[in-house]
């Protein structure tokens, strides 16, 4: 009995932890808490948040309770916001864990959903300015973080709150920032679509996703335009998805084939103002044609500056483009010499190697699975493309 009680009175600590610290102890050895308590406690701005308890490993979970107190809220969010931005590409793993103790901590979807709706009433009294809107950025910045966790995607679209980002995409707004709160609400949609889930997918259609998608192709920025483009590919990409886009009941394509051919048309006159804008609508183009009803209308109506030779130029800065291009034409039978620049063969080398890594294939579109990841959409499916950088600063 006395060795018992000897090793009893070992197995316990000698002073009682805190609460939060007893519930989520497994996170005592996480490497992406240690280094958030690090860059926490280099900062020197945040007065609120310079205790004793930031050089801790249990920091994150720390700064997730601070969610519910109203006096520090707006600084924790922010704090865990930035960091979260910085890591997710270098340690996308624990990133991902780090979405899963945002969603199952005891109220924070609540509180979180509690700052959309403040803004809601906000926007409501035209009472909006930059530091609300930054403020809200940060909230849509832990929104990607758990939809990009396979653990908590669904339980993300159940609980409908991707529907709260929908009068955000929406929102008219005069002020140049607010484009950040479009453009980042509109990656969580894409963040969602890109895993290509059957019941992503499902949602974006019941909830007109795709029509948004196609009100922002006509009068958004180039930034979202191009969330937009791969938002449209991903519902596509499924089965499901792209035979509601091609169904004759509804008009969404031919909308869709009048803004890529203006589109297109722009990009013709000014073809330095987004080449991968011009990537992704040829590649939809391509997907349509994997859908008897989609192909005839992209016979019908391909722009003919994809057919004359109008786009030679961008093709030899962008090959890729050019192989995209030649897989297009020869499935509307649009092939000729004056189309393609001298590099023929080596754009038709691109053009089978870019079907290889199910870049173009029409085959292939409704198998296809896109890694999901939570920073530029522009960027991380093709990180291989030398397009120029342009997009708005998504964290504050």
């Amino acid at each position: 009995m006395a060795d018992f009680g000897c090793g009893f009175e070992e197995s316990f600590p000698q002073e009682e932890e805190p609460l939060e610290e007893r519930s989520l102890n497994l996170l005592k050895d996480s490497k992406i808490d240690q280094a958030f308590a690090e860059a926490k406690e280099k900062k020197k701005g945040g007065k609120k948040h310079k205790v004793k308890w930031m050089r801790r490993p249990m920091v994150m979970p720390e700064a997730i309770l601070e969610f519910l107190d109203e006096n520090l809220r707006e600084n924790a969010i922010r704090y865990l916001s930035n960091f979260l931005i910085e890591k997710r590409e270098e340690d996308p793993c624990n990133y991902n864990r780090a979405g899963f103790l945002l969603y199952f901590s005891c109220g924070t979807m609540a509180t979180l959903l509690q700052e959309v709706v403040s803004f809601y009433r906000m926007m409501s009294e035209q009472a909006l300015n930059v530091r609300s809107i930054k403020r809200l950025a940060n909230v849509l910045t832990l929104f990607q973080c758990i939809a990009s966790n396979n653990g908590t995607r669904q339980k993300f679209v159940d609980a409908c709150i991707p529907d709260y980002l929908i009068p955000l995409i929406q929102f008219d707004c005069t002020i140049d920032v607010f484009d950040n709160i479009r453009a980042i609400a509109l990656s969580v949609i894409g963040i969602l679509c890109q895993a290509g889930e059957p019941f992503v997918i499902d949602w974006a259609i019941r909830s007109d996703v795709a029509e948004l998608c196609h009100t922002i192709l006509a009068t958004a920025s180039e930034l979202n335009k191009v969330i937009a483009m791969h938002i449209l590919e991903a519902i596509m990409r499924d089965n499901f998805g792209i035979s509601y886009i091609c169904n004759p009941s509804c008009q969404l394509l031919i909308g869709l084939m009048q803004t890529w051919e203006n589109l297109v048309n722009l990009l013709s006159v000014d073809q330095d103002f987004s080449p991968r804008l011009l990537f992704h609508i040829i590649r939809c183009y391509i997907m349509l044609c994997s859908n008897e009803r989609g192909c005839d209308i992209v016979v019908q109506g391909i722009p003919v500056a994809l057919t004359n030779g109008t786009f030679c130029d961008m093709i030899e800065e962008f090959p890729i483009i050019g192989g995209l291009l030649v897989q297009l034409l020869l499935y509307v039978d649009k092939v000729n010499e004056e189309t393609l620049p001298e590099r023929r063969v080596c754009m038709l080398f691109l053009q089978k190697d870019a079907c290889t890594n199910d870049l173009c294939s029409p085959d292939s579109v409704p198998s296809a699975k896109t890694p999901c990841r939570s920073t530029d959409l522009g960027k991380n499916s093709l990180p291989e493309l030398p397009f120029e950088k342009n997009e708005s600063n998504m964290s504050f």
